[in-house]
């Protein structure tokens, strides 16, 4: 990015109106832990509507910061005493004239406090500085904010747009039912917006294959991870072949909900561990034929906590796009394989599946399952992923 070494700082603008002092705290912490983890050295200060980044390390700085929900945009920036701001400015405007950029000066005053009559004369002097300036440059705006007796002087152009949302931490934790595909991680992606943690929970039911699918699935999880700042995100593996077998056998075009079903008791299971006050899916209407209305209602009754799904009302190309801006739509499309030979989707999905189950029906089937001993199983084959295999 140009003019790197002309800031000495960032200035962050978050989301003031629905934010509240619990909010601007927790963002500021989530801001020092990213840039921490980042190893970038920095000073936050808290302004009245703003925060400033005090950093030298503009470039990596901004690339955490971006990432980081609650953040609207970030602008490279200089913060400076109000009695130096005429020769800052000077300074600003010759820098950009060398890069063939014509800066026009737009002065403001924001925040509570007073600006003294000096401070607006030096300000509004500003505009006489002259310029020297060719049909051949380009015109930008540089912003000269004047708070009390600090000024900000940025300009819009170099601004980098953020997640936006509310900062994790502020809302309860959730457990993600997270597979390789493009739908969960969106959907987790979006529940990091409204201020959630995250657990993720994974299903692993390999076939003979050479752990491709769980592969994908750590990839995926690394490109999330990238997002989720502001405290760790718990990644657990469960194995779910021995289920998806006892269903297949049990009952085969009833598969899918049994495996859903079964995938929610697991889930409720880790929320106990984490503290979890619902179970996320990347589950959308009818996308596939056991996310029929019906299919889900039947499903949903297997869970004791509250079931959200963010992508219910998305199609799939509305999907694969936030896939591709978040980052998780190359990892996604990496291809698992069955034994030898690459697998579209699951190895155990009947080619008929049911698509409007009973309830009644299914709590027959399971009936005649051990879906207590199933569930012990599986339980027990829980395994927290280490986070060092989440570091990309």
């Amino acid at each position: 990015m140009e003019l790197m070494n002309l800031w000495n700082g960032i200035l962050v603008e978050h989301c003031r109106e629905a934010f509240t002092i619990d909010h601007v705290s927790r963002l500021i912490s989530n801001i020092e832990l990213g840039l921490k983890e980042a190893d970038v050295e920095a000073k936050i200060i808290k302004g009245d509507s703003k925060l400033f980044v005090e950093t030298a390390q503009i470039k990596e700085a901004l690339d955490v910061i971006r990432r980081i929900f609650g953040v609207v945009r970030a602008i490279p920036c200089i913060r400076i005493e109000l009695r130096g701001i005429y020769n800052t400015i000077l300074s600003v405007s010759e820098e950009f004239l060398k890069q063939g950029l014509f800066p026009t000066i737009k002065v403001r005053s924001i925040g509570s406090g007073s600006v003294s009559m000096q401070g607006i004369a030096q300000a509004f002097d500003l505009k006489k500085i002259p310029h020297l300036k060719n049909d051949s440059m380009k015109n930008i705006s540089v912003n000269v904010e004047i708070a009390g007796d600090v000024c900000y002087i940025y300009a819009d152009y170099l601004a980098v747009t953020g997640p936006k949302g509310l900062p994790i931490g502020v809302m309860d934790r959730v457990v993600c039912l997270v597979s390789g595909g493009i739908d969960s991680p969106v959907a987790t992606w979006m529940m990091m917006k409204q201020g959630c943690s995250i657990a993720v929970l994974f299903a692993y039911f390999p076939m003979g294959g050479d752990e491709s699918d769980l592969k994908r699935f750590i990839s995926v999880v690394r490109e999330l991870r990238k997002w989720h700042i502001g405290g760790e995100m718990q990644v657990y593996i469960y194995k779910h072949d021995q289920n998806l077998v006892a269903f297949r056998k049990a009952a085969l075009k009833f598969t899918c909900i049994l495996c859903r079903r079964m995938m929610y008791r697991v889930a409720n299971e880790i929320a106990n561990i984490v503290k979890a006050k619902a179970i996320v899916t990347g589950e959308n209407l009818a996308q596939v034929a056991s996310q029929t209305l019906q299919n889900l209602s039947v499903i949903n009754q297997a869970s004791k906590l509250p079931v959200l799904r963010p992508l219910i009302g998305f199609n799939k190309e509305e999907i694969v796009k936030i896939a591709k801006r978040i980052g998780t739509y190359e990892a996604s499309c990496m291809r698992a394989s069955s034994g030898c030979a690459p697998i579209k989707g699951c190895w155990a999905r009947p080619l008929k599946p049911v698509t409007h189950a009973s309830l009644d029906t299914i709590i027959k089937i399971e009936s005649s399952l051990n879906i207590k001993e199933l569930l012990e199983r599986s339980v027990d084959s829980l395994r927290k992923v280490p986070a060092e295999w989440l570091i990309s």
